[in-house]
């Protein structure tokens, strides 16, 4: 079993190596799902991989963000560089990135990003079908239900074992876009779950969860034949990555009677690295309850105190924990999750205080934490070890090629769909709801496709009403939700089933599993929905390849990016989502034990809303995203196909936006459209 480590850095990079870890991922600058890690240039990940395979290790190059269409050069001369490099494999999500490489670079193996979403076994196998050699399942799934993919896959499985948690499913967290522009989906994440929100009477990290530690569960994990556990930490120092890695491999190499003893050992380098409470997660059950504990500070390490007094260049304060030289602090305001760390290199008593040297923008009131003791020796100096490295390797020279770079860019942009010379004035509108009376009691325009939400509670109507559906809307749309949950697959397949026997021909799917959910069902007319992350024309070709008709753009871009899209695609059959109130949180996560008739409130004053759908939690924002001030501008660039999502919307608002004369979209949230998609 194989032990993936985390380097943002060159020092967490030889701490791994160092440590004993078999592989290492590292990013990309500019392109990486952890954006502000310090990442590699091309020339640095060409020492590291030359290194590595020097020491037998491996390095997997996270190249996991969504891209957009104007960077397309910069990838080309990545891809060019990477195909003579050679890393042992790269981590994607974008299916435009999938396509590629796929098609240009087979000979590099491809593993499928977390943030691809894959939670079940029909993704799985999907992605082994379209050529993923390893898939990095979902933090969210129990043993049990990793047990299940395991033994009906023969597909590489890589799973998260220690680090950090998300309140929602990765690759489909739209909160830190929503509120500020930055992209989880493009490393960018402000990290709003560990805010401190007010829900009703109480104030709480209700979001927030403990760090993931399967540290004990690794014996089972080996029995099992999993191909590779990660360890999370692209962002972390390079004594957390060295203390981690040495404890996950005692207790991976431990024969049978040094196990109790490797794990009592592991677990003390564990507690000395620092971070938060730790948790299993869902690995031992579906309703873990150690998870979140709202009194508890979402940030990362333990907690020392809190600063009562500043001084230019020192803090003081009342410590709560042991503080020494050297040891690395970060500091948090305490409702917006915001930190900054730094090294102690000055401590002295004041009293009864502590007095520290400190960074100038730390501010009264903050939370101190301790991340990291300095008793883990590892070597210093990201310049010294950056030098060191090209005195032990010889690289091979890549070299740019123009050529090279001119015929691959003719390739890519070769992939579109091009335009026809008609613009359609006519528009379609694209009409979802999750009841079926709202269909068959209320008029919709002439010009309407209504989609219809399938799930648990619809079906049986949906079978009962199948004649009144169909003769009244012969185009009616089923859509599948983005989350099915493992044991909710033999409904969803039979359901799929009957339903396609009794004439429902248009599916809706949202995510990469439904494909395999469909497969072997004739004369079915497919449409993708924005939870697929569409951001570039070479995504639209790899999903169209999928047998995708109608092709719903990403929920997060702005007018640029989709203007730059129809450059090289028919804006014919695309969907641009213009009134929707989207979930901006999926979770498995129940909040039940401290449900509250109430919004959650930000410490910036934006409510949200909890709702909980056939076992799922999903948080909306109070005000929906609402695109109608724009439409003209949208029909001018030849899009006729627009998408209103009515699903989360007060039925008095309904009636005012959706009559029998047409759509009346009011002014509302227009989220990324106007302002620039980071």
């Amino acid at each position: 079993m194989e032990i993936l480590a985390p380097a943002g850095n060159f020092e967490a990079f030889f701490a791994a190596i160092e440590k004993g870890a078999d592989a290492v991922y590292v990013g990309i600058k500019g392109f990486s799902a952890r954006a502000y890690a310090r990442n590699f240039s091309l020339k640095e990940l060409n020492f590291l991989v030359a290194f590595a395979h020097q020491k037998g290790r491996k390095v997997f190059v996270a190249l996991n963000s969504l891209i957009k269409e104007n960077e397309w050069p910069e990838i080309i001369k990545i891809a060019l560089a990477l195909n003579q490099i050679k890393p042992d494999a790269l981590i994607i999500q974008d299916l435009g990135i999938f396509w590629l490489f796929k098609n240009k670079f087979p000979h590099l193996p491809l593993h499928a990003s977390t943030l691809m979403n894959c939670h079940n076994l029909t993704g799985v196998k999907k992605l082994a079908e379209m050529g993923f050699r390893r898939v990095v399942l979902a933090r969210e799934l129990t043993l049990d239900e990793i047990t299940t993919i395991k033994k009906n896959t023969s597909v590489e499985l890589e799973i998260f074992v220690h680090g950090a948690l998300c309140f929602s499913y990765s690759g489909l967290c739209l909160a830190s876009s929503y509120i500020g522009g930055q992209s989880g989906l493009r490393g960018r994440c402000r990290q709003p779950c560990r805010f401190l929100y007010q829900w009703g009477k109480e104030k709480g990290y209700f979001l927030s969860c403990g760090d993931l530690s399967a540290l004990e569960l690794i014996p089972q994990l080996q029995k099992l034949d999993i191909t590779s556990v990660k360890i999370e930490g692209r962002m972390k120092s390079a004594e957390y990555v060295a203390s981690v890695v040495e404890a996950y491999r005692l207790v991976r190499d431990a024969s049978g009677d040094e196990k109790k003893s490797a794990l009592e050992y592991a677990k003390s380098l564990i507690l000395q690295a620092g971070g938060r409470k730790l948790t299993k997660g869902f690995f031992l059950g579906i309703n873990p309850k150690d998870v979140i504990n709202p009194k508890q500070p979402g940030a990362f390490g333990l907690y020392v105190g809190r600063v009562i007094r500043k001084e230019k260049g020192e803090i003081f304060l009342l410590p709560e924990t042991e503080i020494q030289i050297g040891d690395r602090l970060r500091a948090q305001n305490e409702s917006v999750g915001k930190g900054v760390s730094w090294k102690v290199k000055k401590l002295e008593k004041a009293g009864n205080l502590l007095k520290i040297n400190a960074p100038e923008e730390i501010e009264l009131g903050y939370l101190l934490f301790k991340t990291i003791t300095p008793e883990i020796k590892i070597a210093k100096s990201d310049k010294k070890l950056k030098s060191k490295l090209k005195q032990l390797v010889a690289p091979i020279k890549f070299k740019p090629s123009s050529s090279k770079e001119k015929h691959l860019s003719q390739w890519i942009y070769t992939q579109g769909l091009k335009k026809s010379q008609k613009v359609s004035k006519k528009i379609i509108w694209w009409i979802r709801h999750e009841e079926i009376d709202y269909f068959l009691q209320h008029p919709l325009p002439s010009n309407s496709i209504p989609i219809l939400s399938l799930n648990f509670q619809i079906y049986p109507k949906l079978v009962s009403n199948f004649r009144k559906l169909l003769n009244k809307f012969p185009n009616i749309v089923l859509s599948l939700p983005p989350i099915i949950l493992p044991q909710q697959l033999n409904f969803f397949k039979r359901a799929i089933v009957h339903l396609s026997n009794l004439g429902f021909q248009h599916w809706h799917l949202a995510n990469i599993g439904h494909f395999l959910l469909l497969d072997g069902i004739k004369d079915l007319i497919l449409s993708s929905d924005y939870t697929l992350n569409i951001a570039n024309h070479l995504a639209l070709r790899s999903l169209k390849s999928l047998g995708i008709r109608n092709l719903t753009l990403s929920l997060e871009l702005d007018r640029e990016t989709i203007r730059k899209i129809i450059n090289y695609w028919s804006p014919q059959n695309l969907i641009i989502m213009v009134y929707t109130r989207p979930p901006l949180w999926t979770s498995r996560f129940s909040l039940k034990p401290f449900w509250q008739n109430a919004p959650l409130v930000s410490p910036l004053g934006e409510s949200f809303y909890p709702i909980i759908r056939d076992e799922i939690t999903y948080i909306l924002p109070e005000t929906p995203i609402s695109l109608g001030p724009y439409l003209k501008e949208l029909q001018s660039l030849g899009i006729s196909q627009f998408g209103i999502d009515l699903r989360y919307i007060l039925r008095n608002k309904i009636n005012k936006i959706v009559t029998k004369k047409g759509i009346f979209l009011p002014r509302e949230y227009s989220f990324n459209y106007k302002r620039k998609w980071a």
